[in-house]
């Protein structure tokens, strides 16, 4: 049997969700009311039911995001909050507290946030045994670490970022928000420090950098690497960005369900973990929705300088010279030959460094007709689009993307009138009988087989697309319009029941099987928490007593409070990838220099010492306090 594959999408809200739906996605992550790590896209129990069920029909599971650190008052809240997402049609909760694990919690899926840190195979390992499904494996890591992973550890489910924002700090270990503006990213509320201007100097007082985005890195794409990907282990594909809008969802979903189906055409063994076929009128690109420019980080193990220093801003693709100014126009040289500039495309450029925009009112070939034309625009400056207007027209048109079951209908005549049978992709079957009182044969049976085949086959306004239509006219009866109609609704409203029922079966017969591994471990012997989280500190993030049982009851050696409560003196705030080190042609390993001179961030006046373990390749942020 073929292992199933899983294009996980972000929503904000609701149509949010329903476009991801629309455009491919088999499985969407979106915040319920409270306690999901960005606050800023939480959503009522309410539309999560309806995402739900509008996502089900396709096979799409929802999983839940309930992903902060909580407090002891907060903690049987969010409880009673995973009972009210499980009533809702939740298929999966995402956590990153495991005080949540020491409460009584509904059979869904348990999947393990980023936030956890889960790096090592010992470590997911660890999940494994606790109960999680899926875990979802850190940004940083390589191929290598990833396939090491997925070969000590059979029995759960890597989830894996390929598309959107990354962060400097290595998620769930990074206190530097909390720090300056007492905003945790742990618990949701993220301010985003890294994306601020920050400077460099050494501790000698030399300048290496001034008010640059030294933290700001690119967005994670690895639209090249995903069969790559799908060979070291990963089964879900993960999408970021349950910040970002409508249109962003709709384009790089789409995107990346042709790049995986195009992989699973070639790969038997695997399947898509959801049914349906989406259907667009637009050319899905990320290149054209919200960017920072794109890295594939670190997943071939390549050193580089993954931030932007100059913008932390969508700066766009560079499509333009200016050649002169004409009025209120600027004439331009396309650097693509066949390069279209429109209408309401916004264009950004660079001015002594500071970055600069406009929107183009008329666009005629080589010269652009600007409302308002800001200063700096000099000639040889390079105009960037960061936004095509009529992509984006196209992209935000009604039925820009649409999803459909195949459907397979057979009609016959029987003695006493007719029936219909429908069965669509996903297997739900059922027939639609219609009773003639008073059976009449057609005057003009031709015309009435051309008739009833024309209006069965009217699927508008259903998730159908019809793919065979068997018929058997034996009677030749006249059956006028309204009732050809009742007969093909009441038809899809059967396959609609049966195919609710099959997901309430399959949904009970996955509870039940959560319900077992449970029980079985409760009964069993605690797993032991890895060496690496054993003397965690205040980096395990223990912000409620139940937290803090749990790590000793699994092994701890020690226990400290959460930085939130209680912020030690001379922290480690951000653990990066990102070396500022490298990034500046001081790298010991790579560039052959000797020196070691300490480095410190400047942040809104305030200095930051770094600390560099070269062994690991890693840069440390440390408090100044």
């Amino acid at each position: 049997m073929a292992e199933t594959v899983e294009l996980l999408s972000p929503a904000r809200d609701l149509a949010c969700g329903r476009a991801a739906v629309d455009s491919g996605a088999d499985a969407v992550y979106i915040g319920g009311p409270s306690f999901g790590a960005r606050s800023a896209a939480g959503n009522s129990l309410a539309d999560i039911e309806e995402l739900c069920r509008y996502a089900h029909r396709f096979g799409v599971r929802i999983h839940a995001a309930l992903n902060t650190i909580l407090t002891d008052s907060e903690l049987e809240e969010a409880g009673k909050l995973a009972w009210q997402l499980y009533e809702a049609g939740a298929d999966a909760l995402i956590i990153q507290d495991p005080g949540l694990l020491q409460l009584d919690l509904p059979p869904l899926e348990l999947h393990a946030s980023t936030q956890q840190d889960n790096s090592l195979p010992e470590k997911v390992r660890f999940l494994r045994d606790l109960g999680f499904s899926q875990a979802v494996l850190a940004r940083e890591m390589t191929l290598e670490e990833i396939r090491s992973v997925s070969d000590s550890c059979p029995g759960i489910r890597l989830e894996f970022f390929v598309h959107g924002a990354l962060c400097a700090g290595i998620s769930g270990r990074c206190y530097l928000s909390q720090r300056l503006s007492g905003r945790s990213a742990n618990r949701g509320v993220c301010s985003q420090p890294c994306r601020l201007p920050m400077s460099l100097r050494t501790a000698s007082g030399q300048w290496l950098a001034r008010d640059r985005y030294l933290l700001s890195l690119k967005d994670l794409c690895h639209a090249a690497s995903l069969e790559e990907l799908l060979d070291a282990g990963i089964r879900s594909f993960k999408i970021e960005g349950r910040l970002k809008d409508e249109g962003y969802v709709r384009n790089v979903t789409a995107f990346y369900r042709r790049r995986i189906d195009g992989i699973l055409e070639r790969r038997e063994e695997y399947a898509r973990s959801s049914r349906g076929t989406t259907e667009l009128i637009f050319e899905p690109d990320p290149a054209k929705s919200f960017n920072r420019g794109f890295t594939d980080y670190l997943l071939h193990g390549k050193k580089d300088n993954f931030a932007c220093f100059d913008s932390p801003k969508a700066v766009g693709t560079p499509v333009a010279e200016v050649t002169g100014r004409k009025g209120s126009s600027l004439l331009i040289r396309p650097l693509e030959k066949d390069l279209v500039l429109h209408n309401g495309d916004k264009c950004n450029f660079f001015s002594r460094g500071e970055l600069g925009g406009f929107r183009i009112s008329v666009a005629r070939g080589r010269e652009l007709e600007i409302f308002r034309l800001p200063e700096g625009v000099a000639k040889g400056t390079v105009l960037y689009r960061n936004k095509d207007a009529e992509f984006e027209r196209m992209l935000s048109q009604d039925g820009s993307v649409r999803r459909y079951l195949d459907l397979v209908l057979e009609y016959r005549e029987t003695p006493g009138g007719a029936e219909l049978a429908g069965r669509e992709e996903g297997g739900a079957e059922a027939c639609a009988v219609l009773f003639l009182e008073e059976p009449q044969r057609a005057r003009d049976p031709g015309a009435q087989e051309r008739n009833i085949t024309e209006h069965l086959r009217r699927l508008g306004g259903t998730i159908y697309r019809l793919r065979e239509l068997k018929t058997c006219f034996s009677e030749h009866w006249f059956i006028p319009v309204s009732r050809l109609n009742a007969l093909r609704n009441d038809l899809i409203r059967q396959l609609e029941e049966q195919r609710e029922l099959k997901w309430q079966s399959e949904r009970q017969r996955r509870g039940e099987e959560i319900r077992g591994r449970r029980a079985a471990s409760a009964s069993g012997i605690p797993p032991e928490l890895p060496p690496s989280e054993l003397r965690l500190g205040y980096r395990a993030n223990i912000l409620n007593a139940r937290a803090e049982e749990f790590y000793r009851r699994h092994g701890a050696a020690e226990t400290s409070p959460a930085y939130e409560s209680e912020p030690p003196r001379r922290a480690e705030l951000m653990l990066c990838r990102q070396c500022l080190r490298f990034c500046f042609g001081m790298c010991t390993r790579r560039h052959g220099g000797s020196t070691r001179e300490k480095l410190e961030l400047v942040i809104g006046g305030e200095s930051f010492p770094l600390v560099f373990d070269c062994r690991k390749c890693l840069m440390k942020v440390m408090d100044n306090r």
